[in-house]
């Protein structure tokens, strides 16, 4: 039974079924045309072209910041499909769709990072919500630990993550691609700990982290729990996401490596297939969050190691 009831419905299966067949992650795209399918049903019942009003108005409803570019660029490429297979549409000009705008992510100080999981371990009992009390604190503690995109350890299903060898497996992450993530040894006790938790619960679970409907828990859910545990403890990093401490991990790896005198344009490669980034500017990126503790080392944008930034 089709999930999409908007008289798009029949052509957006058939373009996210076109779209894995030529091996797209469908992750990001169903998500977004879920919501433009729920947008049509409740507003445009009858509207059956994707027209340039009908497309106009589904960008403009949330027409800034970052969320605002990732509609217009799935309605973007759905009227695209539309026209591939022949039918009327209206494409979304690509100068409609701005450039997200990349802010400096917030740094925890150890104290701010120890209020947090304090927060996350005192997380009580709901019954909307069972066991939540005992996968917030390992989850938080995996994006932290290992440096995972919050997607990554949501999806994580229960055969990835090989507790014996502290190995986290990451299928079909950002680009399609997979890696293997060596853990810290705690982390991987902490996580073979939760793992026969949960195996009492639900010995059949598919999912490492798993809602009580069987699925992995919502990017929402995550998010909610990511502010219920900052304000907590204390308000802390206010407009900070759960993507914060994946950020956390990379810096707090490259303080570590200069405080230990490691050659940075050495080690950076291997940050950067740690943490699955395709491009190695995106872990160069991470330097300008250090500039007191890399004015010590003498390294310098004509290094090749701070990219250039600009105003």
């Amino acid at each position: 039974m089709s999930t999409f009831t908007s008289s798009f419905g029949p052509q957006i299966e058939a373009m996210l079924d076109w779209r894995t067949a030529l091996g797209h992650s469908l992750r990001d795209m169903h998500t977004a045309m879920a919501g433009f399918d729920r947008f049509c049903a409740a507003q445009h019942p009858s509207e059956t072209v994707l027209t340039r009003q009908l497309a106009t108005a589904w960008c403009q409803d949330t027409a800034t910041g970052t969320w605002g570019a990732y509609r217009s660029r799935a309605v973007r490429e759905f009227g695209k499909y539309l026209q591939l297979t022949g039918a009327e549409a209206f494409v979304v000009p690509s100068a409609w769709i701005a450039s997200p705008i990349r802010t400096l992510p917030h740094l925890f100080t150890d104290g701010e990072l120890a209020a947090f999981f304090q927060a996350a371990d005192s997380v009580e009992t709901e019954y909307r919500s069972p066991f939540r009390e005992y996968t917030i604190p390992v989850i938080f503690r995996l994006l932290l630990g290992a440096g995972l995109r919050p997607p990554e350890a949501r999806r994580l299903r229960r055969h990835h993550v090989d507790t014996e060898s502290a190995i986290v497996m990451i299928e079909q992450s950002k680009r399609n691609k997979d890696r293997r993530v060596p853990v810290a040894e705690d982390l991987a006790g902490l996580l073979a700990r939760y793992d026969r938790l949960a195996d009492l619960r639900r010995p059949d679970r598919t999912w490492f982290f798993e809602d009580t409907r069987g699925r992995p828990y919502s990017p929402a859910w995550l998010i909610a729990s990511y502010h219920r545990c900052r304000a907590r403890a204390g308000g802390i990093a206010p407009g900070s996401t759960p993507y914060t401490l994946r950020h956390n991990f990379a810096t707090r790896a490259l303080m570590r490596w200069v405080e230990e005198g490691k050659d940075l344009d050495a080690w950076l490669p291997y940050l950067a297939a740690y943490m699955g980034h395709e491009k190695y500017s995106s872990t160069a990126w991470y330097v300008h969050l250090l500039p007191e503790r890399l004015a010590a080392t003498g390294l310098t944008g004509a290094a090749g190691i701070i990219p250039v930034v600009t105003p």
